[in-house]
């Protein structure tokens, strides 16, 4: 405890009364060092340790914060590796304990660095992606050299758990590069590390999103129409939530009887891609056309997207993967297989997701509880 002076001023406790001071039920002491450590040993907060020491690529990513903040809740230490400047883990840093969460900078083309972020690690998590090619990284760099990279340097350094998420349609055949590559990423990892535990998680939803969220700022597109290929019903997703899919992960982290294993993370229902943006409109209070184009004129629009000079919202590849149907392999392992028993709906979800998006006069009105975004039959 800090004893106040009356200058205002704080004086720290001395070692007497330091000494004087009992640990809390259930905590543990490392008599031999002569010092009495109060961090609990097993699952029992974020000033306990569980015995997995986690390094976790692509954290400052969407998924990433969700994934550290569980994992810390779980007792997990945690090393991450960044690019980029300090601010961009800032958010990171207030999700552990104090020496919790450890920061690393990192070149995934540079052996060395990524070798010295895993050194000292008994589990590697692999959450590195990207949308779209960047003038530093193409998909090829990002998701198949880059996984096939850090696979190798685990399997060197000893790492006895690598955990890659890909995605639900990787597959070598696909029209998607995107796809293409993921398929290539998993077999890369696998080819370096046989018992990594591959996660295949569909476009996943919340509060910062690149799917709910893309359609609802799409509300300024002119005259309020939208096109889509096939009018939207043609495609049918099943979008996760982020929470659920970051869920899966740390159990499949904790659970070493998740090796060498493929899980398929899907939400709970099945959506036409009209009814789910449609959805959306209407609950962001919004009017919306939707009208039927062919897929080249959407290719079109793709290539337009490609032009700007900030991320782009659009993309050829992008155009092909929007209307991608999601398949499921109903003999995969599953959100159930990994103690999930009941994901979060979109139906559940979306209001807390796109409400931002409504205009100031009516923020506040609550959704329309009987009249939830219809599934698909």
């Amino acid at each position: 405890m800090l004893r106040v002076l009356g200058n205002g001023k704080t004086l720290a406790p001395s070692l007497v009364e330091l000494s004087a001071w009992q640990p809390q039920q259930g905590q543990q002491r490392n008599a031999s060092s002569g010092v009495d450590h109060y961090t609990k040993l097993g699952t029992g907060g974020r000033s306990s340790f569980n015995g997995v020491v986690a390094t976790v690529f692509g954290a400052t990513g969407f998924l990433g914060k969700y994934v550290i903040n569980r994992l810390a809740q779980n007792g997990t230490m945690i090393n991450i590796p960044y690019r980029g400047q300090d601010m961009d883990t800032r958010h990171l840093r207030v999700m552990g304990d104090l020496g919790q969460i450890n920061f690393y900078e990192y070149d995934i083309r540079d052996p060395e660095s990524v070798a010295k972020c895993v050194a000292h690690s008994n589990t590697v998590i692999n959450l590195v992606g990207k949308d779209f090619a960047t003038r530093n990284f193409s998909l090829e760099q990002c998701m198949v050299d880059g996984a096939g990279a850090l696979a190798s340097a685990s399997k060197e350094a000893g790492v006895d758990r690598f955990i890659h998420v890909s995605h639900l349609m990787a597959g070598g055949n696909s029209q998607s590069e995107f796809m293409r590559t993921k398929a290539r990423g998993e077999r890369a990892v696998l080819s370096h590390f046989k018992d990594a535990t591959i996660m295949r998680p569909c476009d996943v939803i919340g509060h910062e999103d690149k799917y709910l969220n893309k359609y609802a700022y799409l509300r300024k597109l002119p005259f309020k129409i939208l096109p889509i290929v096939g009018g939207g019903y043609d495609t049918i997703k099943r979008p996760a939530h982020v929470a659920d899919v970051a869920q899966a992960i740390v159990n499949a982290c904790l659970n070493p009887s998740t090796a060498g294993k493929t899980y398929e993370l899907y939400g709970p229902e099945a959506f036409y891609l009209r009814d789910l943006i449609e959805y959306v409109f209407k609950l962001i209070q919004r009017p919306v056309r939707i009208v039927n184009v062919p897929p080249p004129v959407y290719q079109v629009l793709g290539a337009l997207g490609e032009r700007t000079i900030w991320n782009p919202k659009l993309t050829r590849d992008l155009a092909v993967r929007q209307h991608m149907t999601d398949a499921i392999d109903e003999a995969a392992l599953t959100f159930e297989d990994l103690g999930i028993t009941n994901p979060i709906s979109l139906n559940k979800a979306a209001i807390e997701i796109v409400r931002r998006h409504r205009t100031y006069y009516n923020f506040n009105e609550v959704a329309d509880a009987n009249e939830p975004c219809p599934t698909a039959s």
